[in-house]
């Protein structure tokens, strides 16, 4: 075996067993060290490839493609919506007529907008972690009538989110079992209120504070209680 032909074997599979490799590498001392060199490094490679999988991986995973239908499925209903719209325009159809088709289709109550807007932008909060400081949260939920007096907890996102057609402030925390999205709705909104609501893979609940509503979102084995205990102990509002 030729140096050229050994040392690629050596580099790329330092445990061959072949006499041919054998033979080559007990000739000399750097010949050895190149094969334990070798060897060290797959070591260390198998070491930091091993990842721990979560143990919730497979229910992440089952959660983000029932989204996926259902995003789906409420793109076509708009696509049929926006069809029959032209249709009317071309045909002449009064706008009050135009209006009924369209009209009563959107929920009213706090808690089906909640749990339809996490599910709407799901993939766009899902791996998103500022961890963010408390001078952070207090900036925007100041806006709202609220300061945070203490420790919220890891908040992974906060920012002004479009509330069916209100301004509120969109919070996720990292909860007991997974993340926990907290909304700040202000009370003009005029949302018929909700205080317990919840769907196939979402539960949530809901309080009036201050001049605003905090709707709090989870996975049904989400404590919600403990995240609703948390913010009314740190957040004072004006009233």
């Amino acid at each position: 075996m030729d140096d050229i032909l050994f040392r690629h074997t050596a580099i790329a599979t330092p445990n061959d067993k072949s006499e041919l490799f054998l033979s080559r590498a007990a000739e000399s001392d750097c010949a050895k060290k190149l094969i334990d060199e070798s060897k060290a490094f797959d070591k260390l490679l198998k070491k930091n490839l091993q990842v721990d999988v979560p143990s919730d991986l497979t229910d992440k995973i089952m959660l983000e493609q029932s989204f996926a239908l259902e995003r789906d499925k409420n793109m076509s209903a708009r696509w049929h919506i926006a069809i029959a719209a032209s249709i009317a325009f071309v045909i002449g159809l009064s706008l009050p007529m135009l209006n009924s088709l369209t009209e009563h289709n959107g929920p009213s109550d706090i808690g089906t907008i909640a749990l339809q807007h996490v599910q709407q932008e799901y993939f766009l909060t899902a791996k998103a972690n500022e961890n963010a400081t408390l001078q952070t949260v207090n900036a925007k939920l100041a806006v709202y009538g609220g300061t945070a007096e203490s420790d919220l907890g890891e908040v992974m996102f906060v920012n002004y989110c479009n509330f069916e057609g209100t301004s509120a402030l969109h919070m996720i925390f990292k909860g007991e079992k997974g993340r926990v999205t907290v909304f700040v709705v202000p009370e003009d909104g005029k949302f018929t209120p909700s205080v317990e609501f919840s769907n196939k893979h979402l539960k949530g609940i809901s309080e009036h504070v201050g001049n605003a509503s905090v709707v709090i979102v989870g996975e049904p084995d989400e404590p919600l209680e403990m995240m609703k205990d948390k913010i009314n102990k740190s957040i004072k509002w004006d009233i």
